[in-house]
């Protein structure tokens, strides 16, 4: 290694350190963590009103609707874990995203920000980093939590394999999601705060899910990761599919370094 590029690494360490210390320190920290909380919570609700009909069908709390769900072995269970990390994730490492990227806005610390004897590519990869670490953070506390739950609530099936595939099917979906935060980061840089990232969390949830419906989801970046978690059966995704899901991480990553590298902020 190089004394430049040793330098750059240094300088990469110093960023994300920076970053990580400004996002622990804030209230999205805490958002996140309690918002991650109810990906277990839902799925554990569900699967105990499967595992025990009869005392919630009393209750008027299972509708028909409800029934067709199975959530009935651990199969089932961490299978409808990962599409819930899948959609809920959008929201939520999205937001985290939005935040990381639009707060030098908001908090009118951009220039301060670029003043800094450091490349401004340095800085978004850090930026980028962070929101991954963190994400990843989560869903290992989501699942840890909905691990908890499933053996609390008594859920058969319960084997190592099934187990192993489960999570590792999980890390796919989480991972798929992860990467689908780098254009929230430049609608964040476009619109200089959290509005424009936010309404486009939201256009990409409304927009796979019509996607899914007509039966073109598999091309569709924002749908993928859910689909990934076998929850409509096998072999939807195809190589379209996985050019589709990167194509869109890849081009966001770009088009944010270029944005960093050559907008004018004032």
């Amino acid at each position: 290694m190089t004394i430049m590029e040793e330098s750059r690494m240094k300088k990469l360490s110093s960023c994300i350190l920076i970053e990580w210390r400004k996002l622990i320190k804030s209230k999205l920290s805490i958002v996140t963590a309690c918002s991650i909380c109810l990906v277990p919570f839902i799925v554990g609700l569900f699967a105990t009103m499967m595992k025990y009909p009869e005392n919630f069908k009393n209750l008027g709390l299972i509708s028909a609707k409800m029934e067709m769900m199975r959530i009935t072995d651990w199969s089932s269970y961490l299978m409808t874990i990962s599409q819930v990390i899948s959609v809920g994730g959008l929201l939520i490492f999205g937001f985290t995203a939005s935040w990381v990227f639009g707060r030098e806005y908001s908090d009118k610390t951009m220039i301060d920000l670029l003043a800094l004897p450091i490349r401004r590519d340095t800085i978004v990869l850090s930026k980028f980093i962070v929101i991954a670490l963190w994400s990843y953070i989560l869903s290992i506390f989501a699942l840890l939590l909905g691990l908890l739950a499933g053996n609390l609530i008594g859920l058969e099936g319960g084997s190592l394999t099934v187990i192993f595939k489960g999570v590792l099917t999980f890390g796919f979906c989480t991972t798929f999601t992860i990467i689908l935060s780098t254009p929230v980061a430049l609608f964040a840089c476009l619109g200089r705060g959290y509005l424009s990232p936010l309404a486009f969390i939201i256009f990409t949830i409304i927009f796979s899910q019509l996607g899914s419906a007509l039966n073109f989801g598999k091309y569709i970046p924002w749908a993928i990761p859910a689909l990934a978690s076998g929850i409509a059966g096998k072999a939807l995704l195809n190589f379209g599919s996985i050019v589709s899901l990167f194509g869109v991480s890849i081009l966001g990553l770009i088009a944010t370094i270029a944005w960093w590298r050559y907008a004018d902020y004032d």
